[in-house]
């Protein structure tokens, strides 16, 4: 073996125990996390700390459960959730189309206000929009919640679409109505299959936005039976003891279904990112 080659194996092998090094610390506190919500509470506080529990319990999933109605919060997670993703896909995916494709008078004014809602912080917003929804009766309310959170993630899903939109041949629009389609059959039919990587991954986006977001939840939001599960989790923290089996058990709920789309829709998720990023 050469000295290139060996110099060069030896760098691969570097990076290969860094990444894995890198790797173990990120994913170290979920196992951590799944590990903990398995043990009894004897367990949990011993002096003596194990990474694995030595005999597994659900007891603090049916606290969970049970003790804290978390089945509300996750139903109302849920709605929420949906709910934004579908109202911001269809508001977007038609705003970012009619941007990239129409002429029309203030068209540059439309896009810029998309880009100069990006630049407030999320502070300045809650109180304005605590103000507006305050004035329209919105206030404690999951439509108010979906409405609120359809602010921050339309104006990002739009530009994002729309560029991807950008990178799209006209030729293949043009030979669909020559073809006989109108313009919403070559929505559907042409412009939405060919942009399904960015669609889902504007989808994902929208969906984590408001299944993980905290402080409009937490502002907007009054009535036990309306709270979202981050607003809910806090609820096992109190002011003299943490609830730490059925905290940590909530967290896993709230977190691995998030995980588990990143790993389904990755690829869609990688693709719809950089795709429109260069105009083709």
């Amino acid at each position: 073996m050469t000295a290139k080659r060996r110099k060069e194996l030896l760098g691969k092998a570097g990076i290969y125990v860094s990444l894995s090094a890198i790797t173990l610390l990120l994913i170290f506190p979920f196992v951590w996390m799944i590990s903990t919500s398995l043990k009894d509470k004897n367990e949990m506080f011993s002096a003596t700390p194990t990474l694995f529990p030595k005999q597994i319990t659900l007891e603090n999933y049916r606290s969970m459960w049970f003790d804290y109605g978390f089945g509300t919060y996750l139903r109302n997670s849920l709605t929420v959730a949906v709910s934004t993703t579908l109202i911001t896909l269809l508001v977007a995916t038609f705003l970012a189309y009619g941007i990239s494709r129409f002429r029309f008078r203030g068209k540059k004014v439309v896009f810029n206000l998309l880009i100069l809602t990006q630049m407030f912080p999320l502070p300045l917003l809650i109180i304005t929009i605590y103000v507006v929804f305050a004035q329209l009766g919105l206030i404690d309310s999951l439509i108010g919640l979906v409405l609120s959170y359809c602010t921050f993630a339309v104006p990002f899903a739009t530009m994002m679409l729309k560029s991807y939109f950008d990178g799209l041949p006209l030729e293949l629009e043009e030979a669909a109505a020559m073809d006989g389609c109108g313009p919403f059959a070559t929505i559907f039919r042409v412009v939405l299959p060919l942009s399904a990587p960015s669609v889902a991954a504007m989808g994902l986006f929208s969906f984590i936005l408001a299944w993980q977001e905290f402080m409009m939840s937490l502002t907007l939001i009054r009535s036990p039976a309306l709270r979202t599960l981050p607003v809910g989790i806090t609820l096992m923290v109190g002011f003299r003891d943490i609830m730490w089996g059925p905290l940590m058990a909530g967290t896993v709920v709230v977190t691995l279904p998030v995980v588990a789309m990143f790993i389904y829709f990755q690829k869609y998720l990688i693709t719809g990112m950089t795709m429109g990023a260069v105009k083709g």
